[in-house]
């Protein structure tokens, strides 16, 4: 089991504050990166709301993953889940 402490912020007068810290689980490096990006995801609306890893190499390797042919493979799935594109 991987496990990765995330920094949550949020925009407060017009500025980034760290809110908290969150810890997220994963069997796999690649489980744990989505899981990290669906955390994200969820926020796209809310206006300067963020996860950040707090690792940075694990920030590192999450950026290598985002050029990866593995993430392209599942890159529409995870932005649109099971929403209607049309």
């Amino acid at each position: 089991m991987i496990k990765e402490t995330l920094n949550y912020f949020d925009r407060e007068n017009s500025k980034s504050v760290f809110i908290r810290e969150e810890e997220i689980s994963a069997e796999t490096e690649m489980d744990l990166f989505i899981e990290f990006y669906k955390k994200n995801n969820r926020l796209r609306y809310c206006n300067g709301a963020y996860y950040k890893l707090k690792n940075k190499d694990t920030e590192i390797a999450y950026k290598k993953w985002l050029k990866s042919p593995e993430y392209e493979k599942i890159s529409f799935q995870l932005y649109y889940g099971g929403g209607v594109v049309d």
